[in-house]
């Protein structure tokens, strides 16, 4: 017979009674009869089970074709020998459905990798030339700096070594190394997963550092976040300027400065017995500091809490920047010195333009006349700063020695660096009236049109870390 209309809702409703588990025997007996009876019906039925198994694909809701629980459709007789092609054609039809809800639904990017800097990569199971888009997987970045942009719109930075998961676009896991993420307000709820704990973002930007898979420390630089320990099971809501250290069974202060377990190998070799850290800043003693500039510091561009920083064409020469920074070494006189490394923290100033510098290297200098020691941070100007000459970099050669250098990646906004080495230690063991001058500039030069003013915490600012010499010395004086 030809199938009419009529048949084709009768036929419809018996599948749906098929699928709903209530078909009763008089029901099986006529949708069979219905099946049998043309190949249009056959078809027909077969499009049907297909349209309601990808409706419940699309839901998330099991097939119910597809599970145990559901009653035969069709009697398993002779029917299944003489029209398996029919049967074929249903199942067919639902695998085809799954493969195409399950790639559509993998073939959203999570993320993008928009930008890197010395990248040097280890394996992983994710592309890593800028531009791709990544989907759900690894990355295991080995050095260098790797920007990735979540679809939610969060940005990561990630430094290595490192080693990070997307889970989705709202969530990754990073299994080891350093990572600074900024969270927009429409990706509030971003997850940054541990092995020690759980941080839930709140529109904010923050740092994470997970030691050997073991340990995580967290800071805030601005904002809020909460943070759940595995372990004990306790939520910490962290502000800004706030650390946290999260082991595997506590909950501990950090202070990037003084307690971070990677160091980088910048102090070499271990505190040996009969010696100890000790950490100085400017704020202690008759520690001071202060940044000068050629020109009168116009009142929007002053800053109690950021020593600026500066280097730019000779036509905006008035609007170069250096840092000087005092360390009172009374508390350690005496004391023979056997490592040190003097640390800055950086933070935004909201002044000049990123993209209109490149990676830029900063040179720490030591003052070497000490009669020249006695400045005073309330005076401090260009024309009477010690040792200083015109220009963005330029220091009296005789009055000043070079300790070190670092760099700092363009539109890279917060962050710690650290002076180590000889150098230092040297200038240090020749100090005489235990009080020492370092002076900061930076190298790069700036393109004179709006380019980047750099900061760094100053003794004054209420949550960063000042400047901070951080010496090894043994327990006993000669």
């Amino acid at each position: 017979m030809i199938p009419t209309e009529a048949d084709f809702r009768e036929l419809r409703t018996l599948a749906d009674a098929a699928i709903d588990g209530r078909l009763t025997e008089v029901q099986l007996a006529r949708l069979e009869e219905l099946v049998l009876s043309h190949p249009d019906c056959r078809r027909h039925y077969a499009d049907y089970l297909g349209l309601n198994a990808s409706l419940q694909w699309a839901t998330g809701s099991p097939v119910p074709w597809a599970t145990p629980a559901v009653p035969p459709v069709l009697r398993p007789r002779r029917w299944l020998v003489r029209h398996w092609g029919s049967v074929a054609l249903c199942l067919v039809c639902g695998l085809l459905i799954q493969v195409v809800w399950l790639t559509t639904r993998t073939a959203v990017p999570l993320a993008v990798l928009t930008d890197t800097k010395a990248c040097k990569w280890d394996g992983g199971t994710l592309p890593t030339e800028v531009g791709t888009k990544l989907h759900a997987g690894r990355l295991r970045l080995s050095e260098g700096l790797a920007h990735i942009v979540f679809a939610s719109g969060t940005e990561v930075t990630l430094e290595g070594p490192a080693d990070i998961e997307l889970v989705s676009a709202m969530r990754c896991v990073l299994h080891r190394g350093k990572l600074i993420a900024k969270v927009p307000p429409q990706a509030i709820g971003f997850v940054v997963d541990t092995p020690t704990s759980v941080v839930t973002d709140y529109g904010t930007e923050f740092g994470v550092t997970v030691h050997d898979g073991k340990t995580a420390d967290v800071q805030v630089f601005n904002g809020h976040i909460d943070v759940l320990h595995r372990s004990t099971g306790a939520t910490e809501t962290m502000k800004t300027g706030v650390g946290r250290r999260f082991t595997s069974d506590a909950i501990e202060p950090y202070n990037p400065n003084v307690d971070s377990q990677d160091d980088g190998g910048l102090m070499k070799s271990p505190v040996q017995v009969g010696t100890r850290i000790v950490p100085i800043s400017t704020a202690q003693g008759r520690g001071r500091d202060a940044f000068v500039m050629p020109i009168a510091i116009p009142e929007n561009r002053r800053s109690e809490a950021l020593l600026l920083i500066k280097n730019t064409t000779p036509k905006m020469a008035d609007w170069n920047r250096k840092a000087y920074m005092g360390i009172d070494l009374s508390s350690v006189q005496g004391l023979p010195i056997q490592d040190a490394a003097f640390s800055l923290t950086f933070a935004p100033t909201g002044m000049g333009f990123a993209s209109q510098l490149p990676d830029s290297v900063f040179t720490l200098y030591g003052l070497t006349d000490e009669t020249l020691d006695d400045w005073d941070e309330a005076t401090l100007r260009w024309q009477n700063a010690p040792a200083n000459r015109p220009g963005g970099t330029n220091l009296d050669a005789t009055k000043v020695t070079a300790l070190g250098s670092f760099e700092i990646a363009q539109g890279e906004q917060t962050g710690t660096r650290t002076v180590t080495g000889p150098a230092l230690v040297d200038f240090l063991r020749r100090d005489t009236n235990k009080l020492v001058t370092f002076i900061l500039v930076r190298e790069t030069c700036g393109s004179g049109n709006g380019d980047l003013v750099h900061g760094f915490a100053s003794k004054r600012h209420p949550t960063l870390v000042p400047p901070t010499l951080r010496l090894t010395v043994g327990n006993t004086r000669p």
